[in-house]
Order: C-alpha cells, then structure tokens, then sequence
C-alpha cells in the first residue's frame, strides 16, 4: 500500500481542483437554465441546453471514476469538500433518491406533469430506492469487514511480522477493491437516475430539474464554506 502515500497529495490537487472548476461550469449552467426556462423559447433549444448539462455531470463522472481507480479511500474523505458537505455524503456523493424530492417539490404533486409522466416517476423511485437499499447495505458489510477476523487476528498478535508478510497490504487491498466496485455501482445509478429521470419530463421541466439541482449543490457549498469559516474565525478569536 506504499503507493497510496506517494499519490494523496496529486490526487487531492487533481480532482480537488477539477471539482471546484467544476462548479463553476454548474453555475454557468444554471444562469442559462434559468434564462431559457422562464422563457419561451424553441423546443430543440432546450433540448439541446439539457443535452450539454447532462454532457457536463457525463465529464465530472467519469473524471472521478479516474480519481476512484488512484486512491478510493481519498474519495470518501473528500477533502475538498466542507465539512457540512461531507456530513451529506452517501457513498461519495448524494443519495439516489434525492432527485425525486426536488421533482417532487419543482412539480408539486404531479399537478403539472400527466398521469403517464406520474407514473413512470414513480415506477423509477421504488426501484432506485431499491437499488439504493442494496448498496447501502454493501456498505455497511464493507464498515463491518473492518472488526472482522482478518483485522481482530492482526491486532491480537501485533507483531513485527504482520507488516513483513504483507498481511495488512491484503486486508487492505480487499477492502479497497471492494470500495471501488460500491463507488462506482453508486455513481451508474446516480447518473442513470437522473437521465431517466430526464428523458421523461419534457424539456422546460427537464430544465427546471437540472436548475434546481445545480442550485441545491452550489448553495450546500456556499453555506458549508461559510459554516467552516465562521468556525475557524471563531477559533482565531
């Protein structure tokens, strides 16, 4: 595991700064979602605006998916994060689940989408609640392997030998594994959630979604940043 170490700092760096211009990239788009949605304007217009957003979480995806494969670990502590935006972080990132809250609260309850679009909503959330379920309980068997035989035997002897035969790099190197294949199960069904989710609302509510979605993130990360900065004034003082 040595070349964790080596590679922490250059990671942290790398998707550290990717994401913060990331966000500036979420704020350009929200100001057009914002723009084109309150007023009217051609279908294909928006189609097209939708198509780019979704193309701009697609980067931000598979950018860390290159920052999962480096260093998992560092993901789950995200240090380029506040701390109130890690206090909400379900395996790396939001919950599945999120996006039908925002759908539901944008649209009411489905006043303004038809019984077709109700419907389909629906049918999706149960089974992304399922699959979101599923993972979280992968989850906790991962935290669980932690206190479980191979680690309780390694501590009990607590010998000079454990790190000569590569025990821990073992130990470890399952845990991380399996970390990854969770991470990246959580991100598909992140990303396929809101796609669906997407393509069965028309084009100005598509917006609207996206828009509201942007503006939750970028307001949890103005208000996690404030919350760290009033703290350490306060420390200061």
């Amino acid at each position: 595991m040595a070349s964790t170490s080596s590679t922490t700092t250059s990671d942290v760096f790398s998707f550290g700064n990717f994401f913060k211009e990331w966000l500036v990239t979420q704020k350009s788009d929200l100001e057009q979602l914002n723009i084109l949605s309150s007023q009217v304007h051609l279908e294909v217009e928006l189609e097209s605006l939708v198509g780019r957003v979704l193309s701009h979480y697609q980067h931000y995806y598979e950018t860390k998916l290159r920052a999962v494969s480096e260093n998992v670990f560092l993901l789950f502590s995200s240090p380029w994060l506040s701390s109130y935006e890690r206090s909400l972080l379900w395996i790396t990132g939001f919950k599945p689940g999120v996006p039908f809250r925002i759908v539901e609260k944008q649209f009411g309850g489905g006043e303004l989408l038809s019984s077709d679009q109700v419907e389909k909503i629906k049918s999706l959330k149960v089974e992304t609640i399922s699959k979101e379920k599923a993972l979280s309980k992968e989850m906790a068997k991962i935290q669980e392997s932690v206190v479980g035989p191979s680690w309780v035997e390694i501590i009990n002897r607590m010998d000079t030998q454990v790190a000569d035969n590569g025990e821990v790099d073992q130990v470890l190197g399952k845990i991380e594994r399996e970390l990854k294949i969770l991470v990246i199960e959580a991100d598909f069904l992140r990303a396929t959630t809101a796609r669906e989710l997407v393509s069965i609302l028309s084009p100005v509510h598509a917006a609207k979604f996206l828009a509201s979605t942007a503006w939750l993130q970028l307001n949890i990360r103005n208000w996690g940043l404030k919350i760290d900065a009033d703290r350490m004034a306060k420390m200061a003082s």
